[in-house]
């Protein structure tokens, strides 16, 4: 099983003209047997070398005793001042669990330190942040990051003798090789727009890093665009769907924003579009796009290799048109793959993390499905779509759908409490071998896109306990309203856990007179309102399995009817074990 001590080396920062120090990084096995691992480099990098040194003892981790250094040469002579990230992939071979694996290599040629600073933000913000609030809102500051491996001596000078311009670190320590900055630009209440400079001086053991850095903030009564997006990056086999995207542009400033053209270059592979802007379940208090614009990537007929071009949205912003680098990977059509730590739950999708017998889950790769994505039958599931299979210790399990990029599946109910294996098949091919931590339970609650609130339910009127405000245009089931102390909600969730009686892999809930019938938790389950730790705690009616659905829970209680919160309270499950739900919001008036 391979592991990694770090997934990134650097950045490195090099003296212009000169090679980079080598770089070491460590791999090590956590399961039984021996690594036998090879490296490879894009072939379009020609600055980096990479090798796989001979076991030694660790020095990069405690996780293990003897580990395999994986060596990286800094061929940068020939680099312009810039900085340059190179992804190298480590293999195993057929019998290495959890790899393939990545890691970033990045250089920074010239030093770390910018070479200048422009920034635009809005008049009228408290020196605190937006007006009437405590915090920084979009568009009253700016931070520019950026890091060195040496701490410098910095010093920040404004023309006009006001405090808009400072420099932050972030955080040092003894052990600490990268160094991150922060020069922060934020002008003081009541500053009138225009534009301002300032310097700072950089002073440091490296020399590339030496510098006097120029300043200009520009404080502007016109619309200033954020994109929801700066870059764009993917990889596709041949002959894979086409990867579409919507990326917004947001108005930080003042003033009305409008979009006026958007336009794509590199080839065909690449459409830009003005678009509307995806329904979401959003509160229209919510500051909205200005914008949207639709973003296709098409391999096509595409050669395997790396295809680059951009992303040019113009509009009135003071801070012009807004460029977005895209680079699309094209690889060969092969066998699938999955991400290492690609299996999560189907909730949260949090790498690493645990899934439970029953529960649904994700596995995220690449290569799994050729074809628009595609659901499954209902319950009984089945445990194949089309040529697509998910195995776990090499059996089959039931899926839900199937897409290029992702599938989700059940775990089977009969899935060992421990590490399980999961390899995923299509055309007779077989991928990678991808472990997960199963636990007896793992509970996720389910979320309603990107809102933070949960899928909860009003049981009077199967509304959504969210404010009234929030709807989704013509789909009538999904009308909302807030619940309230006193009143009865569902929560939905997964990965709650054994259940009395136990229901097969891949087969529906029964249907039943009541739901108090139907199968039921044997964990006892207390669902949390407020604060984690101090909130009030209630018994649910009922904390089971759906009837009709196949791994979807369902808890049902009565808010306490001294229950005083108001608006989005944070609700979670809690189990007498210590284990212990995400949580997410319910509206409460």
């Amino acid at each position: 099983m391979l592991r990694l001590a770090n997934t990134v080396v650097g950045p490195v920062e090099v003296v212009t003209g000169a090679n980079g120090p080598a770089q070491t990084l460590e791999a090590f096995n956590a399961g039984d047997g021996s690594l036998k691992l090879t490296l490879s480099v894009p072939a379009s990098v020609t600055w980096l070398g990479a090798t796989v040194g001979a076991a030694r003892t660790c020095t990069q981790t405690t996780a293990a005793t003897t580990c395999v250094p994986l060596q990286f040469a800094l061929n940068t002579a020939a680099l312009a001042v810039g900085t340059y990230t190179a992804i190298v992939t480590v293999n195993g071979d057929a019998s290495t669990v959890d790899a393939p694996q990545t890691i970033a290599v990045t250089v920074q040629v010239g030093g770390g330190v910018p070479a200048s600073v422009n920034a635009f933000v809005r008049p009228g913000c408290t020196d605190s942040g937006f007006p009437g609030t405590s915090g920084k809102a979009p568009g009253c500051a700016v931070d520019v990051a950026f890091t060195t491996n040496s701490q410098g001596a910095f010093t920040a000078t404004t023309k006009d003798g006001n405090p808009w311009l400072s420099l932050l670190l972030d955080g040092t320590g003894s052990f600490r090789f990268v160094f991150p900055y922060r020069i922060h630009i934020q002008p003081p209440a009541g500053m009138a727009a225009g534009t301002y400079t300032g310097t700072i001086t950089s002073k440091s053991t490296f020399a590339a890093d030496n510098k006097t850095i120029p300043v200009t903030m520009q404080i502007t009564t016109q619309p200033i665009a954020q994109v929801s997006a700066d870059r764009l990056q993917v990889q596709l086999a041949q002959g894979a769907p086409a990867f579409a995207t919507t990326i917004g542009l947001t108005n930080i400033g003042l003033g009305s924003l409008a979009v006026q053209s958007v336009s794509a270059t590199g080839g065909a592979w690449l459409t830009a579009a003005q678009t509307a802007c995806p329904v979401v379940l959003v509160s229209p208090s919510l500051a909205a796009a200005a914008g949207c614009m639709a973003v296709t990537l098409d391999a096509g007929a595409l050669a395997p290799g790396s295809n680059i071009g951009s992303i040019v949205i113009n509009s009135n912003a003071a801070n012009g048109p807004a460029t977005i680098p895209v680079e699309l990977d094209v690889v060969a059509k092969g066998a699938p793959s999955i991400l290492f730590q690609g299996v999560q739950d189907n909730a949260t999708f949090v790498p690493g993390g645990a899934v439970s017998p029953g529960g649904v889950v994700a596995v995220k790769g690449e290569q799994f499905f050729f074809g628009s994505p595609l659901n499954g039958p209902a319950p009984p599931l089945g445990t194949q779509i089309v040529t697509t299979q998910v195995l776990v210790n090499g059996s089959p399990a039931p899926l839900y759908a199937a897409s290029y990029g992702q599938i989700n599946f059940q775990m089977p109910v009969e899935t060992p409490v421990g590490t399980a294996l999961v390899q995923v098949v299509r055309d007779g091919q077989t991928s990678n071998t991808v472990s997960v931590t199963v636990a007896a339970r793992a509970p996720r609650l389910l979320l309603i896109t990107t809102t933070g609130y949960g899928a909860i339910q009003n049981a009077a009127d199967f509304t959504l306990a969210m404010p009234a405000s929030y709807s989704v245009p013509g789909v009538a089931t999904l009308q909302t309203h807030p619940a309230h102390a006193g009143g009865t909600i569902t929560l939905f969730a997964i990965g709650l856990g054994a259940t009395n009686p136990v229901v097969g892999t891949g087969a529906p809930a029964p249907v039943l007179p009541a739901p108090e019938f139907a199968p039921q938790l044997t964990a006892p389950v207390q669902v949390n309102f407020g604060d984690s730790f101090f909130g009030t705690k209630a018994t649910p009616l009922f904390a089971g399995l759906t009837p009709t659905f196949a791994g979807l829970y369902q808890v049902n209680v009565t808010i306490p009817a001294d229950f005083d919160g108001k608006g989005a309270v944070p609700v979670s499950l809690l189990f007498g074990d210590g284990t212990f739900s995400n949580a997410v919001n319910v509206e409460i008036q």
